[in-house]
């Protein structure tokens, strides 16, 4: 074989490889559909204290003391960027005030987007109360499993600071210094939550 054949050869196979690489990656790449189903989800965080002021530059007026949070959550996505949730969270040791003492609480909506690099947002809206929580998330493997850290959360009212920071529907409620984490694990494909 000559050497200019042998070239041309190897620059196709070059280009060959490439064109299926980029395949694989279009098939690996995420949507919002790649959400779809049940997720089993535990959660870790920490409720700081209130925030004043305008992110990036909100100042944090502390709880006296931290609140810890523990919880289990079931989300379902729709696949379409909503869907909804129930869970059961623990505070300090004792059930969230105003949830149910033995079972999960519902009336939970959320919206998600996802981008092709399978990074997205997840908002949780509180129906009953108007609370929302915002997770900044990463998908991986094809959708089986997300984690996120929250990067917001608003409260219509909760409460006040060490200092006497005010979370109330009067002063429009309030953004929350919280440090949070949550994984979560596909349950099965196609799982419907029936309410």
């Amino acid at each position: 074989m000559s050497s200019g054949l042998f070239k041309k050869a190897a620059a196709a196979a070059i280009v060959l490889l490439s064109l299926n690489s980029l395949a694989l990656a279009e098939d690996n790449a995420c949507t919002t559909a790649t959400l779809k189903g049940a997720y089993g989800t535990s959660i870790h965080a920490q409720s700081l204290g209130i925030l004043t002021g305008t992110a990036p530059n909100q100042v944090l007026h502390p709880y006296a003391a931290p609140v810890i949070i523990d919880a289990v959550a079931l989300p379902t996505f729709d696949g379409a960027g909503g869907g909804s949730q129930v869970d059961f969270a623990m505070f300090n040791g004792m059930v969230r005030p105003g949830s149910p003492p033995d079972s999960f609480a519902s009336n939970e909506s959320l919206s998600y987007s996802v981008s092709s690099d399978c990074t997205g947002q997840l908002t949780v809206t509180f129906v009953n109360n108007g609370n929302t929580l915002t997770q900044q998330i990463v998908v991986v493997d094809n959708g089986n499993e997300i984690f996120g850290v929250t990067s917001s959360q608003h409260l219509t009212s909760g409460a006040p600071a060490q200092d006497g920071t005010l979370c109330n529907s009067t002063t429009g409620g309030c953004d929350i210094a919280i440090q949070a984490s949550a994984h979560s694990v596909r349950v099965r494909q196609g799982h419907e939550q029936a309410h």
